[in-house]
């Protein structure tokens, strides 16, 4: 897998001072419909396209109605959805308060997705490429701070 980067612009605030620096954002290849998705997965098959993206659809449902319960779904070979929570660190289990923890859903990948992605190879992304790809999603990107105190504004890094 080839993972295409482009240089973005993020202004930080470190020392109450603002700072223009950049980060890497992938530009994919593409975005895909679920229901491409389920009618190329029915090619070769007896299914017609319709019963694929059908049979899919109440899978997700089903799955949706798990999670909202509090279950850890195992999504085979995509990996596992589960419940969490967004926690500090205090160093006295007394002093964690439930009303600084903001409740999430965590997204761990399977083993081949995620042998996958730590395998790919970076590059940067050309003017064309970036005109043609799909920006990730808002908010998804990590962006880490550096020893300047600038902490963590593009992404959650907590787990």
């Amino acid at each position: 897998m080839k993972l295409k980067i482009k240089k973005c612009g993020l202004v930080r605030k470190i020392e109450n001072e603002k700072v223009t620096g950049y980060y890497g954002k992938v530009i994919t290849n593409g975005k895909k419909s679920f229901d491409e998705i389920a009618r190329q997965s029915a090619k070769n098959t007896t299914l017609h396209p319709k019963e694929a993206s059908l049979a899919a659809e109440l899978l997700l449902e089903g799955i949706c109605e798990e999670i909202k319960q509090g279950i850890i779904v195992d999504l085979g070979p995509l990996g596992t959805l589960y419940p969490a929570v967004k926690s500090k660190w205090e160093q006295d289990p007394d002093d964690l308060k439930l009303s600084d923890m903001q409740p999430k859903v965590n997204y761990k990948p399977s083993e081949g997705i995620e042998s996958a992605i730590n395998g790919a190879s970076l590059s940067w992304a050309t003017e064309k490429e970036e005109a043609e790809g799909t920006d990730t999603p808002s908010g998804d990107d990590d962006v880490q701070g550096g020893d300047n105190g600038g902490g963590n504004q593009g992404g959650e890094l907590e787990g």
